[in-house]
């Protein structure tokens, strides 16, 4: 199996070139303007690179196409000044790696394989430069690209086509020397780096939780109308047509409470519209398929668990928030509301506001306004001490009184680090008094699965709609 990849060469071409070629052998020519000896340079770096004797067993697996590897840099730089096209970019780089390691693909097996990829891909219209590298446990080839084409002067864009030019004649160059292709790779989905920290830490994340949705939907349907009517109890919105009401090529779904809409093909493999319709019918063909219902329990006295106080109301969500996180995968059996998910992302908050109650003994919204007037004046106070320990400072090294600088540098970092700590509380006790009422009436809030009630099928909207 070989990947591939090409991209541009920003800067200093004579730098790769030596990676590819020896740099002694480029020689800048007085006559040439800035920007075409920029341009020359920038292609030799590449190939200095790319047939380093080291990596090349002494230049046995360098190759050129359109092009001597010896001379590269000045047939390239020739092919810019005969077209006028010395500005912009001044190459690409690319390269093909094998999967297979030493002893199982040879060094000229992978570079002939290189210089075939080479040849069909662009040996037509541009000059390149082909290097094996087998300095590394996996054989793998350069490529040093002219970004101007040799026989009719237009540049070479690296566009998505391109790309994908690249690699199919790549896979198909490896299945005809019984190499491994990697067959219908998954598509990378862009992830914010929160998204990514949230899965590694195994906290819900908003995808996550649309597809947890999904699959309960699709687990209690048997038909496509019955998956959207359970979508629709669960609070989503779905957008499947244009304003001018032609279907969409990606259709998406928006979570209640969320500003904008999501797509399918979004959400992961086996989460785009189509998936999702074959996982439907799939229900039908596996008899006893389970329903994600949660069994009615007798509650406890709500009553008199409210009467408890606030901290003990914060400790019972926390709890209940916490044994969802903590059930496996395959046991979450019961259908969990779309407002408690979202506090799962908030539970540690939840937690720290929790113990913040129990410590200061906080058990309703008077106590609270009462600790948050306290906490404010002290702040005030501290203030105050802050400008005077200031004015205390100036006058001391004025005095130059090293004692007493010192003593006044300790009371600043107390002082400095108690208006932080008042802060902090003062934070908390901000964000009790916006989330107290939500826990406290999501701290009851039933988990019953939402009824499915006959609606007009998906299909058939989507019939009338186009009419």
């Amino acid at each position: 199996m070989a990947v591939t990849s090409i991209w541009y060469v920003s800067e200093r071409v004579d730098h790769v070139v030596s990676y590819i070629v020896n740099p002694e052998k480029t020689i800048e020519k007085p006559e040439l303007t800035p920007e075409a000896i920029a341009a020359r340079k920038a292609v030799g770096d590449v190939i200095n690179y790319a047939s380093n004797a080291d990596k090349t067993e002494q230049m046995m697996y360098v190759t050129g196409i359109n092009c001597n590897p010896e001379t590269a840099v000045d047939q390239f730089l020739e092919t810019k000044l005969f077209w006028n096209k010395t500005g912009g970019r001044p190459a690409y780089h690319g390269y093909q790696a094998f999967l297979e390691g030493k002893g199982e693909i040879t060094a000229e097996k992978a570079h002939e394989l290189g210089v075939k990829l080479a040849q069909e891909v662009w040996g037509d219209r541009f000059e390149v430069v082909v290097a094996t590298h087998l300095n590394t446990d996996h054989y793998h080839n350069h490529f040093l690209v002219n970004s101007v084409s040799f026989v009719d002067g237009l540049k070479y864009r690296r566009t998505k086509a391109d790309y994908w030019k690249l690699r199919t004649v790549n896979d198909r160059i490896c299945r005809e020397a019984q190499l491994n292709v990697v067959e219908d790779p998954s598509r990378k989905l862009e992830r914010t780096f929160d998204g990514w920290r949230a899965d590694r830490q195994g906290k819900m994340t908003i995808r996550g939780t649309i597809r947890e949705d999904i699959d309960y939907a699709i687990k209690l349907s048997l038909r496509e109308k019955e998956f959207i009517q359970v979508m629709k109890e669960l609070g989503y919105e779905f957008n499947f047509f244009r304003k001018d009401g032609s279907l969409l090529d990606h259709p998406a779904l928006k979570p209640p409470g969320a500003k904008g809409y999501f797509r399918f093909d979004g959400l992961g493999t086996n989460y785009d519209y189509e998936s999702i319709q074959r996982r439907i019918i799939e229900n039908t063909l596996v008899p006893g398929t389970p329903l994600l219902v949660e069994k009615d329990t007798p509650s406890e006295d709500n009553s008199q668990l409210k009467g408890l106080g606030l901290s003990f109301t914060y400790r019972r969500y926390c709890i209940r928030l916490l044994s969802y996180v903590c059930m496996p995968a395959s046991s979450k059996r019961e259908y969990i509301p779309m407002a408690l998910r979202e506090d799962i992302a908030k539970l540690d908050r939840y937690i720290e506001q929790m113990d913040y109650l129990y410590q200061h003994k906080i058990e309703d919204k008077q106590t609270l306004q009462s600790k948050l007037d306290t906490l404010q004046a002290e702040l005030r106070t501290l203030y105050i001490k802050r400008k005077k320990l200031y004015s205390a400072k100036k006058y001391a090294v004025r005095h130059h009184s090293v004692s007493q600088i010192e003593q006044i540098k300790s009371d600043t970092r107390d002082n400095a680090q108690r208006i932080r700590d008042l802060k902090k509380q003062i934070k908390l006790c901000d964000a009790v008094f916006v989330s107290s009422d939500r826990i406290t009436e999501l701290a009851d809030t039933p988990t019953k699965a939402p009824e499915i009630k006959s609606e007009t099928p998906i299909t058939k909207i989507k019939e009338q709609r186009i009419k």
